[in-house]
């Protein structure tokens, strides 16, 4: 399986890991974050910094280092832009402009919403959120573009030693939900299932990424708190909501989320 070179719009949770991992397999990535820090000086990319709430940023100079990156990464979550519909418009509009075959888009299981259900990758749709609506118009885009080639990984919440929503909860008391089923991938199974999508262009495709467990979310902050070395989250105990399961009906991404 060979990795293309790629172009990385968001350098951010799965953006950065995303770009080491194919700079370490030997291809040449550009990238593109809002604001360079010290930290990503020494990075063997070519990396930039632009601010896309400014209709300018996509007149850049910097675009024509994209045009020879057959594959286009767009990890760029609602809340980073102002316009995110539009943001994600013009930058749709110059891969179609410099021929590029491949995009891959960094989507969310919540999409489906939030009813209790089971949801497959047939399931219809139902944000409840502005957040999420605008990740699932995010979705239509790139379907009805002209791009060969397109790949929606709808992940589920995402998760990491660095990066645990255990810290969060642990500030919070009797929390709602205890029962409920959790549906989460790792970041490095994360970042496993983009570069698979890269590497593999297959027309459209649209994949839930969730891991095939499902427990409830006490005893699984419960299993994560004995890992972290930290205390138990405070769920209410007499919760007893349940809600939505995300599985998939594919095999191909199926080795990231035994």
């Amino acid at each position: 399986m060979n990795t293309p070179d790629c172009a990385i719009l968001g350098m951010g949770y799965l953006g950065r890991p995303l770009a080491e991992k194919f700079f370490e397999q030997g291809s040449h990535v550009s990238a593109l974050k809002r604001h360079i820090t010290s930290d990503d000086i020494n990075l063997p990319i070519d990396l930039h910094a632009a601010d896309l709430n400014q209709a300018a940023a996509f007149q850049a100079n910097f675009w024509p280092t994209w045009a020879d990156k057959p594959v286009w990464f767009c990890l760029l979550p609602p809340s980073a832009v102002n316009q995110y519909a539009d943001a994600l418009a013009a930058w749709l509009a110059l891969a179609e402009q410099y021929g590029i075959g491949h995009i891959v888009y960094s989507s969310s299981t919540g999409v489906y919403g939030n009813e209790v259900r089971e949801c497959s990758e047939h399931s219809t749709p139902n944000p409840h959120t502005e957040s999420t609506r605008k990740v699932w118009q995010a979705e239509q885009l790139f379907l009805n573009s002209s791009i060969e080639n397109i790949d929606i990984l709808r992940f589920g919440g995402l998760y990491s030693i660095e990066r645990h929503p255990l810290n969060s909860l642990l500030k919070r008391r009797q929390i709602a939900g205890a029962h409920q089923p959790v549906n989460v991938i790792h970041q490095s199974r994360a970042v496993e299932a983009l570069h698979y999508a890269a590497c593999t262009p297959n027309g459209r495709r649209i994949r839930n990424i969730v891991e095939n467990r499902h427990p409830p979310k006490q005893q699984f902050y419960q299993h994560e708190a004995a890992k972290l070395g930290l205390p138990e989250a405070d769920f209410a105990p007499d919760d007893d909501s349940s809600g939505k399961i995300v599985t998939t009906v594919y095999h191909d991404f199926a080795h990231f989320l035994a």
